[in-house]
């Protein structure tokens, strides 16, 4: 038996021998990989939102069509339409990425902070995958948006990727690149996109346009007795929403960029004390720490719930008890989700519960506030 082995074994190494002679003997190249002339992007036009990271059409936008991996992919040729160069969506910028995995289970500002650390990246940048990443570090003033309805040649951007491996290059071109502005948070139906700003007019003459509540229940007027389920009804009571930056009177230079703050106006728009919503869970609304940031919490006055937070909210697309659905909704976590309720004995003895609930999200780092306006009819909090 063991003659029988040995007898293989010196079989087995004259076919390795006999075939490397052969090789050289003949000179056969060595093995290449595989690019096919197919291998392209599924998609070739791509609109680029400033001022947020995303991944081009959520990501797998590059077919390889049986191509061998790895592949290198480089940027060629970054030009706008009549031929300007617009290497300038190339250029390094100082980003904020993750080093290891953000879970919502932090307990202080600064375990979050040790989790991501500053990279020099491109505005725009290729993946080994052929995804292609917009970082948030291109903003308007250094990337020029389009803001016409109409896209002119002369500000669509235009590029061509080439695309490696050790069996071949391959050059795909023109692929598009519609630059649009801004827009810092969601919802954002009162942002002006042509402006920039606030919207105080739109088009058409249509006024004003308002952000409304996600979710209203439960509130009755107090001077109505009526439900206000409707936050758009006239007839019952108008609720608008203001997602906003505020400015800071004492001036404290530690909390600067870093606050979220939640107020309720009435239809004097005074603030209404959030005490009064007095079965909210405070702790549980958003992933928020004290005003040194070292343990999870939040601060309360008379006038506004104030957070310690890490931007941007929410600060990765996990979902987590802060987010619409919570944590067993595993295809979301790209939402912020807040809920804010109280009860009160109505007729006849019966407990009563009003609730208002906002998804959101907030892209740039900054002192935000989150402001629900009973501007027409103010809840009732007071027992019958």
């Amino acid at each position: 038996m063991q003659d029988k082995i040995k007898y293989s074994a010196l079989v087995l190494l004259a076919t390795v021998f006999a075939f490397s002679g052969c090789k050289k003997l003949y000179n056969l190249p060595d093995e290449k990989d595989y690019l096919s002339s197919q291998a392209d992007f599924t998609s070739k036009d791509f609109t680029w939102r400033l001022g947020r990271t995303q991944i081009a059409n959520g990501g797998g936008i590059f077919s390889p069509n049986g191509s061998t991996t790895p592949m290198t992919f480089e940027v060629k040729n970054p030009r706008f339409g009549d031929g300007k160069d617009a290497s300038d969506m190339l250029a390094l910028k100082p980003t904020l990425v993750w080093k290891s995995e953000y879970t919502g289970l932090e307990t202080s500002l600064a375990e979050i902070e040790a989790k991501r650390v500053i990279e020099n990246h491109p505005m725009m940048e290729m993946r080994p995958s052929g995804d292609i990443i917009f970082w948030y570090t291109a903003t308007r003033d250094v990337i020029k948006p389009i803001t016409d309805t109409i896209i002119y040649p002369q500000n669509q951007r235009f590029f061509d990727v080439k695309v490696s491996n050790s069996g071949g290059t391959r050059l795909i071109q023109n692929l598009t690149i519609t630059t649009r502005i801004d827009i810092p948070y969601e919802p954002s139906d009162d942002y002006n996109v042509i402006t920039g700003r606030p919207n105080t007019t739109t088009p058409g003459g249509r006024g004003r346009v308002f952000n409304y509540p996600s979710g209203l229940s439960g509130i009755k007027g107090a001077t109505t007795n009526v439900l206000m389920n409707d936050p758009k009804n006239a007839a019952t009571g108008l609720v608008y929403l203001y997602i906003r930056k505020f400015v800071d009177a004492t001036g404290n230079p530690a909390a600067i960029g870093h606050r979220l703050r939640f107020k309720f106006l009435g239809t004097d728009s005074l603030p209404i004390n959030p005490g009064k919503f007095n079965e909210t869970k405070w702790i549980q609304q958003v992933h928020g720490f004290n005003a040194a940031g070292t343990a999870l919490g939040f601060t309360q006055t008379a006038q506004y719930v104030e957070y310690n937070v890490a931007y941007p909210i929410p600060l990765a697309r996990i979902p987590t008890k802060y987010t619409a659905g919570g944590p067993t909704n595993y295809s979301g976590g790209d939402q912020a989700h807040v809920e804010f309720s109280y009860s009160r004995t109505g007729f006849g003895n019966i407990r009563e519960t009003g609730v208002i609930s906002q998804n959101f999200k907030i892209y740039e780092k900054g002192d935000w506030e989150i402001v629900f306006h009973f501007k027409t009819v103010n809840p009732k909090f007071d027992n019958d």
